[in-house]
């Protein structure tokens, strides 16, 4: 298996192998992946709390009242 260190044996003491680490490539994918996902979810977020301020004043506008004149 090309995906697995050589020489992998139970009763050989275990040295860290390169294969057993991210490369700083896949290290800085991975944070710019989870740094774009936060976005969008941040984004997502303030355009729904955005949408449900506009709903709930369209919902809560005071009704007109006609108050009667005195006399």
């Amino acid at each position: 298996m090309d995906n697995h260190a050589e020489d992998q044996e139970i009763s050989k003491a275990r040295a860290i192998s390169k294969l057993d680490w991210p490369t700083p490539e896949m290290l800085a994918a991975a944070h710019r992946a989870r740094a774009k996902a936060l976005k969008e979810m941040v984004v997502a977020l303030f355009r729904w709390l955005n949408g449900q301020q506009d709903e709930h004043l369209q919902v809560a506008k005071p009704a007109k009242v006609r108050v009667a004149s005195r006399r």
